[in-house]
């Protein structure tokens, strides 16, 4: 997570204008997740939508950690926007297709997902 996060905020500081900001916006951003900083992850996921609002890792991010933080209205608002972008989404998908280290991780990105509505 620290490797990660340092890599797409060190690629931010180089290329601040850079076209894949969004992108490396959306790294730090689950890397933060990851680390348990969701107040971060808003914060970056926010960056990388205002840079690419169709960007699904970010809204991924922002709907997780906004329900993680108990930010319920959030949480709903962004799985909303997240759906549009990303319609078929599902807890099985996300359990088989997302890249997570440990069975906790996935567990807890699960746990958020449902906690913000997502079935």
């Amino acid at each position: 997570m620290e490797e990660g996060d340092r890599a797409a905020r060190h690629a931010l500081r180089l290329s601040p204008r850079d076209p894949f900001a969004a992108i490396y916006y959306g790294v730090a951003s689950y890397c933060q997740f990851v680390g348990g900083n969701y107040q971060e992850a808003i914060g970056l996921s926010r960056e990388a939508l205002r840079l690419r609002s169709d960007f699904v890792g970010a809204h991924r991010v922002l709907t997780a950690a906004a329900a993680m933080t108990e930010q319920r209205e959030l949480a709903a608002a962004s799985l909303k926007a997240l759906l549009r972008v990303q319609p078929n989404l599902s807890l099985a998908w996300l359990a088989s297709e997302m890249p997570f280290k440990c069975e906790t991780e996935r567990d807890r990105y699960l746990a958020a997902f449902r906690s913000a509505g997502l079935e």
